[in-house]
């Protein structure tokens, strides 16, 4: 008899991780029991999944890809996890793609990919912070949801690897044109794209993944301010500015009081400086919050999974 699994897929705008599931033991009847005896058993990686960044093709081909890499293992029920599907419109479309895969032969459900987030380090309450090439945040307090940002870069996405990006960017040119204050970030900017005229980076921003390209100049906020560089220092503080102000909403709208936890998901959390300094701003204000960095939110998402089969199989 073929083991059988519970997958997870955690797409976002820049890359995507799958995560497979089996329950140890036997079935229990209450969710989250299932889920503490849940094991991992297997996990890939694959290519962006945000709908928005690459084309129905493309998204359906990078699903394909991904999914192969489990063909000969047999899914109960999965969960894709997704970046950019807040809204139901956005949702059909994407399930839509998804049935177009010919090995997708299980059934499964669409989630905003901030909805896994708590789940994956088995929380049912607290708060959930995404900050990679897009941002989102999220809190639950029993029957309580709340939800901020996460609606693309031209609404929201303030804090996020693409507006820290954008900023940098701007920043160098203006330096580059003598419109703004001077800058490493001019240099750290005409290096990474590799070129010498700072009006050239245009060929490097106006492409058909931009956003991805736009927030990997973000990282440069760190290797300037270890030069004390002032203009970086006030673009990562105004993201430490836009972050805190995302916890705070979610926080207030669900009344979450006393003892919870933060958890953080995204590249954004790996620059220590703005790291340390959303840590300090939100335990100053929320005193007994304690902060979880999310190494795999995929795990999220086969848990969802779990979840959901057991409701239907109940």
């Amino acid at each position: 008899m073929n083991k059988e699994y519970f997958l997870g897929i955690d797409g976002g705008s820049t890359k995507s991780k799958l995560i497979l599931l089996d329950l140890k033991g036997k079935k229990v009847t209450r969710p989250l029991g299932a889920l503490l005896r849940s094991n991992k058993c297997f996990e890939a990686k694959g290519k962006c999944l945000g709908h928005r960044s690459i084309s129905e093709e493309n998204f359906i081909q990078d699903v394909s890809n991904i999914i192969n890499k489990i063909k000969h293992k047999k899914i109960l029920f999965g969960c894709f996890s997704l970046a950019d599907v807040d809204i139901k419109k956005d949702k059909r479309k994407v399930v839509k793609w998804i049935n177009k895969v010919k090995s997708v032969n299980f059934p499964f459900i669409v989630v905003s990919d901030i909805e896994c987030v708590l789940l994956s380090v088995y929380l049912e309450s607290g708060v959930a912070v995404i900050a990679g090439t897009g941002s989102n945040y999220y809190a639950k307090n029993g029957d309580l949801v709340a939800k901020a940002g996460g609606l693309g870069y031209i609404l929201a996405d303030e804090g996020s690897g693409f507006s820290i990006g954008q900023k940098v960017l701007r920043a160098a040119l203006k330096s580059y044109d003598g419109r703004g204050k001077k800058t490493i970030l001019e240099n750290l900017v005409l290096k990474k794209a590799g070129i010498k005229n700072m009006r050239k980076i245009i060929t490097s921003v106006y492409t058909n993944t931009f956003k991805l390209d736009v927030g990997e100049f973000a990282p440069l906020t760190e290797l300037a301010l270890k030069k004390k560089d002032k203009v970086a220092k006030k673009i990562l503080l105004s993201a430490v500015d836009e972050i805190e102000s995302g916890i705070i909403t979610v926080i207030k709208k669900v009344k979450l009081r006393g003892d919870f936890k933060i958890c953080f998901v995204g590249g954004v959390f790996k620059n220590k400086f703005l790291l340390t300094e959303v840590e300090r701003r939100i335990k100053k204000r929320f005193k007994k919050a304690e902060i979880i960095i999310v190494k795999n939110p995929a795990i999220g998402a086969a848990k969802l999974a779990i979840k959901e089969f057991e409701r239907l199989n109940k």
